[in-house]
């Protein structure tokens, strides 16, 4: 399907995720070699949503290997668990368990919503819920604020009294600073997060539709924080940001991801995921938790 086609389909669905956008399938494809398909889930001769998979396959498909991630997609009236539980189904059915295909699918459905029985697919214990915090853009900007845990309202108000300079970068000219500052950063704080060569690429197809947006946050010339956005259909996603001790304790962070919400507003954006979190690391929950957001854990990894 052309890029246009899908960015159409995705613009439909009030809810969307970074890992079904067109630039996400087009990074997989470059740096680990997965081919790309798309579908429409038709229910009832009506179109009832999408779905994006990464797919692999030598010898004529003998081996085999598909992958769904943080999908299928819904248009208004189809996220009920029927439709999730007939997705299921025909999924297994046009790819059903055979000697050398390999199945994984990240549904995103929500585990507080689960109701609905998945078949004959199976879910992997090994592998641990993904959770997240999903921050409602559509009030009016001083009521999301309102909404901001305190102590974290309270570090905005401090930080943007500091007198910080807020640059905004759309042509990626300080994507290099970016990610040799967040692998750093990474390090130290241990972390699990995608390559910097992958972040690479993705941003620059993002950014090739308008869709991927870095702000810095510099005092005297000088970068002491920066963040990246994604944004997809009515969605967007807080990708990666690192900040400077300095830069902690003048709140940059802080203000660079509530600029990047003004910024998103304008541009009609409606939900803001502040991408995955572990329980182990605190700081990190804590810091994404202070936007106010509904914490979400998925279903799980299914195969």
């Amino acid at each position: 399907m052309a890029r246009n086609d899908w960015n159409a389909l995705l613009e439909r669905c009030h809810h969307s995720t970074l890992l079904q956008s067109y630039y996400y399938a087009q990074a997989m494809r470059d740096t680990k070699q997965q081919g790309i398909r798309h579908g429409r889930i038709i229910i009832d001769g009506k179109e009832a949503g999408i779905v994006q998979m990464q797919e692999v396959s030598l010898f004529k498909k003998a081996i085999h290997g598909l992958s769904i991630d943080r999908g299928p997609l819904w248009f208004d009236g189809y996220e009920k668990s029927k439709y999730l539980a007939a997705f299921a189904e025909a999924f297994d059915q046009e790819f059903p368990v055979r000697f050398g295909r390999k199945r994984r699918v990240m549904f995103e459905y929500y585990r507080k919503d689960r109701a609905a029985t998945l078949g004959r697919l199976k879910k992997n214990e090994k592998v641990g819920l993904y959770k997240t915090y999903l921050v409602d853009l559509s009030p009016e900007i001083d009521d999301i604020r309102k909404n901001l845990k305190q102590k974290w309202r309270n570090i905005l108000n401090k930080s943007e009294k500091q007198g910080l300079t807020i640059e905004i970068d759309t042509n990626l000219s300080s994507l290099g600073l970016l990610l040799s500052n967040y692998i750093k950063d990474r390090m130290q704080k241990g972390y699990a997060g995608a390559s910097p060569k992958f972040l690479s690429v993705l941003a620059k197809y993002a950014a090739m539709q308008g869709d991927c947006l870095i702000l810095n946050a510099t005092e005297d010339n000088e970068t002491i924080a920066s963040i990246m956005v994604f944004t997809h259909g009515q969605c967007a996603t807080y990708q990666v940001g690192w900040t400077t001790p300095y830069g902690r304790d003048k709140g940059a962070h802080h203000l660079l991801l509530w600029e990047s919400i003004k910024i998103m507003k304008d541009k009609g954006i409606m939900e803001f995921d502040l991408g995955g979190f572990n329980d182990d690391t605190d700081g990190i929950k804590r810091f994404k938790q202070g936007l106010g957001g509904q914490e979400i854990a998925l279903i799980g990894s299914y195969s």
